[in-house]
């Protein structure tokens, strides 16, 4: 039996992940582990070929693009380690030993319920601090707030620590107990296709378990950022709206009572008004390319809402719940 078990989802990334288990080679873990790769992309015939290549490792294929969390979770019914690692297809090891690191801190410190590490993107360091509050993913509001609680947050992350505990990690290398995962009823599969299930999962050991984030930061990982996902500008676009979408069912399930009815009008209100207006300006500036693009998002936008009133759902119609 594997102390760990690393699961990469695939989805028309197969040669990102050949340069992740590339990386594993160059930089291996001392920890005991297997690697586990589900497929969510319907072309089986190259993941089975992919897969030829590599007799120590563990694939699976799964029904559909059901999105993010179907993925992991399907990995994870197959893993025989104590601990899960959910790592992103575009990321690569380092010098640094981060996921040993990663869960070392898991077996010493019962309090830690998820630990991630710094990521290095192409423009730098990753985003390190993040706020669970379905508030503060009204934009004027998270800068309100950041003005106003600058000492305080400051304080709660000191630049000479090592160690910060954030509300949230990113889910580009996330990892928990295996016994925790399952505690929490795992990824939520049916409310998010893609984006703000690692804020999710990261809310729901904190409220069913009292278990706090942890972020390394003298370790980290490479992340190359939306490689396996944003190859088209149209694809970049639905991914946009994909984002939007989770964060309804974010706020939905994140809050309750008044506070949930306000947060969703602010939403609403925002991912209407700001591309309309986006939209009206470049047609009077004669920006084609941007014409093209709010053009898009104002539609698509409209055409969720009315959906989700027909519906009675703020959930993505790619889930998998809808296609039983």
């Amino acid at each position: 039996m594997k102390k760990l078990s690393v699961i990469i989802l695939n989805y028309k990334s197969l040669n990102l992940i050949k340069y992740c288990l590339e990386s594993f080679e160059k930089y291996p873990p001392c920890i005991d582990y297997e690697i586990i790769i589900a497929n969510n992309d319907d072309n089986t015939k190259d993941f089975i070929k992919f897969g030829k290549n590599y007799s120590k490792i563990k694939f699976i294929q799964n029904t559909g693009n059901w999105g993010f969390s179907s993925g992991c979770n399907l990995g994870a019914s197959i893993a025989e380690g104590e601990y899960l690692l959910f790592l992103n297809p575009d990321t690569q090891l380092n010098e640094t030993p981060a996921i040993d690191k990663i869960i070392d801190i898991l077996e010493n410190d019962i309090r830690v319920g998820i630990s991630s590490c710094r990521t290095i993107t192409r423009n730098g360091a990753g985003n390190e601090i993040s706020w669970t509050s379905p508030w503060l993913l009204i934009r004027w509001i998270r800068a309100v707030y950041s003005i106003f609680n600058k000492s305080k947050n400051s304080k709660r992350f000191p630049e000479e620590e090592n160690i910060w505990y954030p509300d949230w990690v990113g889910g580009s290398a996330i990892a928990l107990r295996k016994n925790d995962f399952n505690k929490i009823n795992k990824f939520s599969a049916d409310r998010y296709w893609m984006y703000w299930e690692d804020a999710d999962i990261c809310n729901k050991m904190k409220k069913k378990l009292s278990k706090k984030c942890a972020l390394i930061r003298d370790h980290s990982t490479n992340h190359i950022g939306g490689g396996c996902s944003k190859n088209t500008d149209h694809q970049a676009l639905m991914l946009k709206i994909e984002m939007i979408i989770s964060a309804h069912n974010y706020i939905f399930h994140n809050s309750n009572g008044i506070q949930r009815v306000t947060i969703l009008t602010l939403y609403i209100l925002k991912n209407i008004t700001s591309p309309t207006i986006k939209l009206a300006l470049n047609t009077l500036l004669l920006n084609k390319k941007n014409i093209e693009k709010y053009k898009y998002i104002t539609i698509a936008m409209i055409q969720y809402y009315l959906k989700a009133i027909k519906r009675r759902t703020w959930r993505s119609d790619k889930l998998a719940y809808e296609k039983r």
